[in-house]
């Protein structure tokens, strides 16, 4: 066991932050862009239990309006009929021991406990940004995981809005396609960044020849806008499209409903796959109907408070105290219209038509 009294590797890491001229905190060099944590909405489910749970209309009132005539005798009709989701809370955490010399002995700007939560925190949070996309309960071999995106998408494995486009290059028309059969609207676009910039090539750079040669020019559906920060951000059919670095190359034919008896996996061989995602944000509450997608989790000390933290103040066999974070959480997914995706892309430059 490496002595630095926790969370550090060595002592040596624990003097490092002690230099009697260092600026308090730590620079996050493992920097993580586009994390759904930071996109999609959460709530809170305010009961202990460990399963949310939630209706999907199977048949409607509209099957069952019927015509008649002026005089004609009326029926009674009587056949809705849902399917029940279920989103199974899962637990993640980190633990680390802190020992009771350190602070006492190494005085200075940066507060020691401070500094193990705030990195605590930050790790989870990246963690739960994997999970988001390739958390896959059936296929995890242990039954700790959540669903991700990946895993409730391949539920709509042969519709019209899970594209598996083949081992090629992106076809817009494919972009076009989700748009539409998503009909309850898509929010953004989420995707690696290598695909977003063979968007941008298209529209700034390169251009696609079927379109250059239209009155409409290589614009088509693709735009830019200015976000808060003054940055630009790429839009297709006037939606956002978020790059990010947890939508990574993945391996091709995985994850694929009842093609592939496995979850979507991350590049191991052959030719780098990717995926985008056309996505329904959900409304921050579990107290109403909502087709989206949203992260809910468990009941916390704090009412709101996404974290548990817990203090040790005392350890056997150990002259210290320790911290434990976790979290309790499960991604819903209200209607099987909130999540579109194109499976298997190259990086290579987009065509117009599928």
């Amino acid at each position: 066991m490496a002595l630095s009294g926790g969370h550090w590797s060595t002592l040596a890491e624990v003097l490092k932050a002690q230099m009697p001229t260092l600026i308090p905190g730590v620079v996050d060099e493992d920097v993580k862009r586009g994390n759904p944590v930071d996109i999609l909405p959460f709530a809170q489910a305010n009961h202990t239990g460990e399963y949310i749970q939630w209706l999907r209309e199977d048949t409607t009132a509209e099957d069952d309006v019927a015509d008649i005539g002026i005089g004609g005798a009326t029926v009674f009709t009587e056949g809705i009929t849902y399917s029940a989701k279920q989103a199974t809370l899962r637990i993640c955490y980190l633990q680390r021991k802190l020992d009771k010399y350190v602070p006492a002995i190494h005085q200075n700007v940066n507060n020691y406990e401070q500094m193990m939560v705030e990195e605590m925190m930050r790790g989870i949070t990246k963690k739960m940004g994997k999970k988001i996309i390739y958390d896959d309960y059936t296929y995890d071999g242990t039954g700790l995981s959540m669903d991700g995106l990946h895993a409730w998408a391949a539920l709509n494995w042969g519709e019209a809005w899970d594209i598996d486009e083949g081992e090629g290059a992106l076809a817009l028309e494919n972009m076009r396609i989700l748009s539409d059969e998503m009909k309850h609207g898509i929010d953004f676009w989420l995707m690696p960044f290598a695909i977003a910039r063979q968007i941008d090539r298209v529209y700034r750079e390169q251009g696609i020849a079927s379109m250059i040669s239209t009155t409409a020019g290589p614009l088509g559906l693709i735009g830019y806008a200015v976000n808060e920060a003054g940055g630009r951000t790429t839009l297709f059919d006037n939606k956002p499209i978020i790059r990010s670095d947890f939508m990574v190359a993945e391996q091709v034919n995985t994850g694929q409903g009842t093609t592939s008896a496995n979850a979507r996996q991350v590049y191991a061989s052959g030719t780098r796959q990717y995926t985008i995602f056309g996505i329904k944000l959900g409304v921050g509450s579990l107290a109403q109907e909502d087709p989206g997608v949203k992260v809910a989790f468990g009941k916390t000390e704090e009412d709101g408070e996404f974290f548990n933290l817990e203090y040790f103040d005392k350890l056997e066999n150990y002259i210290g105290k320790a911290m434990r974070l976790s979290a309790y959480t499960e991604l819903m997914v209200g209607s099987k219209f909130a999540i579109g995706r194109i499976t298997d892309l190259t990086n290579a430059a987009p065509t117009a038509a599928a």
